[in-house]
C-alpha cells in the first residue's frame, strides 16, 4: 500500500512541478513546486531530513504563497484576476496540508507512547476537503478555454492527488 501512495505522491509532485515550469510562473511557485519535489522524493526513497523539517517548510511555503495572494488581492489594483483565486488559495492550502502529512508521523510515534489515537482522523478530513476542493477547480478550468486553463486543470489534480495519495495509509491503517 505504502509503495502505490509513494508512487501516487510522486507523479502528483512531478506533474505540479512540469506544471509550475511550463507557465510563467513568480521565483517563489517555481521554488515552491521544487521543494514539494524534493520532499515527496525524500519521502519515498531517502528519509535523510526530518519529518519535522519539512513540516516547517512545507508550512512556511504554504503561508508565503498565502500571505503573497492576500497581499495581491488588498492591493489598490489586484493583480489577481477573480477566476485566478481559488486556484492559488489551493496551492497555498496544499502546501500547509502537505507539511500537515509529513508531521503525522512525529505525532503518531508521539500518540502511541501515550497510547492514544488522535490526529490522523483530522488529517485526513483535511486532505479529503482539499481533494474535493482540487476536483471542483478540476471541473471549473477544464469548461473554460485555453491551454493555460488545462495546465491548472492538471495541476490542481495532480496536488489533489498527492495530498489523497498521503492520507491514504492512514486512513487504512485506521481502519485495520
Amino acid at each position: 500500500m505504502n509503495e502505490f501512495a509513494h508512487g501516487a505522491m510522486l507523479v502528483g509532485a512531478l506533474t505540479g512541478a512540469g506544471c509550475a515550469v511550463t507557465t510563467r510562473r513568480a521565483a517563489l511557485d517555481l521554488a515552491a513546486s521544487a521543494v514539494m519535489l524534493l520532499a515527496m522524493c525524500d519521502m519515498a526513497f531517502t528519509r535523510l531530513a526530518p519529518p519535522l523539517a519539512w513540516t516547517i517548510v512545507l508550512v512556511g511555503i504554504g503561508l508565503a504563497l498565502g500571505v503573497r495572494l492576500r497581499t495581491e488581492q488588498a492591493g489598490h489594483r489586484a493583480r489577481i484576476p477573480a477566476p485566478g483565486r481559488p486556484r492559488l488559495l489551493h496551492r497555498a492550502l496544499t502546501f500547509i496540508v502537505g507539511g500537515w502529512a509529513f508531521a503525522m508521523p512525529v505525532a503518531a510515534d508521539a500518540a502511541s507512547s501515550a497510547h492514544a489515537h488522535g490526529g490522523g482522523g483530522a488529517f485526513a478530513l483535511a486532505a479529503l476537503a482539499m481533494t474535493v476542493f482540487g476536483g471542483c477547480l478540476v471541473v471549473r478550468e477544464l469548461r473554460a478555454d485555453g491551454a493555460r486553463r488545462l495546465r491548472h486543470a492538471a495541476e490542481a489534480a495532480s496536488t489533489s492527488l498527492m495530498l489523497a495519495a498521503m492520507a491514504v495509509p492512514g486512513v487504512v491503517a485506521a481502519l485495520a
